[in-house]
């Protein structure tokens, strides 16, 4: 097996130098078996060796994990599993039942049959008394919990990956899931053993939900979920720039940390639940977070006295539509006929439910069609859930300070918890701009129900949403308060800016106009993605929703620094759109006259102030011809930094 094993089976060079982090090559005469975690087992066999890469590093991730970035060595794991008996019945895909699938193609299909077979991925789950509405199980699904988790994390995901019981519960399932401790002896990579592990790495990214499958039938044969330590110190720090706790005990962490752990209950869930075959649900928070395998933003309102309250952070519970898919994938039928009609009438209940299913494909892009799935976003109006995240944002705006850090905490790291409290609207923002040019559709299927036809959202929920998006672009809403400013010091000795930090090019000093740049341009990206724009453009809207943005953006431009940012990259990023080869002529045609109405209005507000640099630079740009647009190099939007509640990939 050794010469298998000192080949590049994960094609790490590859990977590598699409990633920009280094060229590289293997070196097998620097490889060797790892003995320590070569492995038999009564049904699987484990080897793994260690690879040695050399070349050059030339991106901070490398860096970021090795002591010497021109020789990286990898431990590289290869499993021979058995595959379970012929004893389970693979049940058949849906696209709205919630579960990932299994696929392959079988060419000896009649010509009037699907090709292409599809079967949800599952654990086998059996009743010991099928007849009976609720039952025993002959086998629960058990997960065990890395015994080296800390407490009171182990705890926390113990309780929370424990709701999934409700959800089998419903199903008719007694007693048919639970969370234990792994027992001493039993091995982690025991294919016998779902696995919960806690792990540490040098970012905070993202957690995962994996399992090994049986492709030929999509039976579950391991759950194996890996939880990154990091991950929980992004929701203390949200916590801490909302509450400014500090002001008389340095102690006084309580607020925090419940938030943290009550995110790991729900992530325990959340990261069980891929395991056990179940995708994302992004509109999920539309129904009342009906899911736990939404992505939730933390639900933070404020009470009657202005003070937030944190009591409904995170949900406490499995959702509704969390049992409704355990139903449709675990559920015991009679026969075929009797589970053909089952199934389709878990989809229909679904239906009468209001319960909505939409998940990644058609939630990761900001220019997504679809107006209620989407990623770290609360409620069922994005329009009204901005206004409360805008009051909190506001209040957390004002108490922040020193009472912001405990005692013996350096000034300047106010900063890092500034952060993810001045961007705190940024998610659902972007929930509010796929209003716009947004579509009404799920996944239907002939035969399930009523089939609408595809439609806009109503016009007048996409004004209300433009008016909100411009209404964010003002001083008024994005300037930070000169208080805020005066704590934000330059790094102390033996810290640093870090990927949680704003960019600055004000080095060593805190530079606001870049942070205005970012938030801005994040805004205005949002509003020209153009999937939306052309959208906007096949309904015949694209003339009137530009001209309404850009006469927004210049009233009081000459005196607000947020609308003369937000102005500059509206202006470079239609300039760019129109010497871009995959911009479409029809586009194109509506940007070049928006551009000139654009520079009529700039004109006319010049010969009523000639001091005005940013009028003068707007026009320079406008009056570039395609030649000097394909030359120049306008400013890029400076990246933002990570604020994902959970997640996001930054080094210190």
């Amino acid at each position: 097996m050794a010469p298998m094993l000192y080949e590049d089976l994960n094609q790490i060079v590859t990977s590598l130098k699409e990633a920009k982090q280094g060229t590289y090559k293997l070196e097998k005469s620097r490889c060797a078996l790892f003995f320590d975690n070569i492995h038999a087992f009564p049904k699987n066999v484990e080897l793994e060796s260690i690879l040695t890469f050399v070349g050059e590093a030339t991106g901070k991730f490398i860096k970021s994990v090795t002591p010497s970035p021109e020789s990286v060595s990898y431990r590289q794991h290869v499993s021979f599993i058995e595959l379970p008996d012929d004893n389970y019945k693979p049940r058949v895909f849906h696209p709205e039942s919630g579960y990932f699938y299994t696929s392959y193609y079988d060419y000896a299909t009649p010509i009037d049959q699907p090709i292409e077979k599809k079967f949800i991925t599952r654990h086998r789950l059996e009743k010991k008394n099928p007849e009976m509405a609720v039952s025993e199980v002959k086998k629960p699904i058990i997960y065990y919990i890395d015994p080296g988790c800390p407490e009171p994390i182990k705890t926390a995901l113990v309780e929370g990956g424990k709701w999934w019981s409700q959800a089998f519960e419903a199903a008719g399932f007694k007693n048919a899931f639970d969370v234990r401790e792994l027992p001493a002896g039993a091995h982690p990579l025991d294919v016998r053993y779902n696995m919960i592990q806690w792990v540490h790495r040098s970012t905070r990214g993202w957690s995962y939900g994996s399992s090994i499958t049986d492709p030929r039938t999509g039976e579950i044969i391991k759950g194996h979920v890996s939880l990154g330590s990091l991950r929980v110190r992004q929701d203390f720090m949200i916590a801490q720039g909302i509450a400014s706790p500090y002001k008389d005990d340095d102690e006084n962490s309580v607020i925090m940390t419940k938030m943290a752990i009550d995110r790991l209950h729900q992530l325990s869930a959340h990261e069980i639940g891929h395991t056990i075959g179940l995708a994302h649900n992004f509109a999920a928070s539309t129904n009342d977070r009906s899911s736990v395998m939404d992505y939730p933003h933390p639900y933070i309102t404020l009470d009657a006295s202005g003070k937030p309250d944190f009591s409904h952070a995170y949900d406490d519970k499995i959702g509704a539509w969390d049992k409704r898919t355990i139903m449709y994938g675990y559920s015991v039928f009679k026969d075929a006929a009797d589970e053909k009609v089952g199934l389709e009438k878990i989809i229909l209940d679904n239906h009468s439910l209001g319960l909505r299913f939409l998940t990644d494909q058609d939630a990761r892009s900001a220019g997504s069609a679809s107006p209620v799935n989407h990623l770290w976003d609360s409620g069922a109006d994005p329009l009204s859930e901005l206004d409360r995240i805008l009051k909190v944002r506001e209040y957390a705006m004002s108490q922040f300070g020193l009472n912001t850090i405990p005692k013996g905490t350096p000034v300047s790291e106010l900063e890092k918890i500034f952060v993810p409290v001045y961007f705190m609207h940024r998610y659902q923002a972007e929930a509010v701009s796929k209003l716009i040019g947004g579509l009404e559709y799920n996944y239907a299927v002939k035969g399930f129900g009523e089939i609408t036809p595809l439609r806009p959202v109503e016009k007048s929920i996409q004004d209300k949403a433009l008016t909100s998006m411009l209404n964010l672009l003002t001083e008024k809403n994005l300037a930070i308060p000169e208080n805020i400013k005066g704590w934000l010091y330059p790094p102390a000795f033996g810290y640093g800016r870090s990927g949680e930090s704003f960019s600055t090019g004000a080095s060593p000093a805190f530079d606001p106009l870049k942070v205005y740049e970012m938030a801005s341009g994040q805004l205005v990206e949002l509003l020209l993605q153009p999937e939306r724009m052309a959208r906007l453009s096949n309904e015949g809207r694209l003339s009137a929703y530009l001209k309404n943005i850009s006469e927004s953006l210049l009233n009081n431009a000459e005196n607000d620094l947020i609308r003369q940012s937000a102005n500059t990259a509206f202006v470079s990023r239609l300039l760019t759109m129109t010497i871009n080869e995959s911009t479409s002529h029809f586009i194109k045609a509506e940007i070049f006259k928006s551009l000139n109405e654009y520079k009529s209005r700039v004109k006319k507000m010049v010969k009523r102030n000639k001091e005005s640099a940013f009028l003068q630079y707007v026009v320079k740009l406008l009056d570039m011809d395609s030649d000097e647009i394909s030359q120049i190099k306008f400013p890029s939007i400076p990246t933002l930094p990570p604020g994902a509640p959970i997640g996001s990939c930054s080094l210190d």
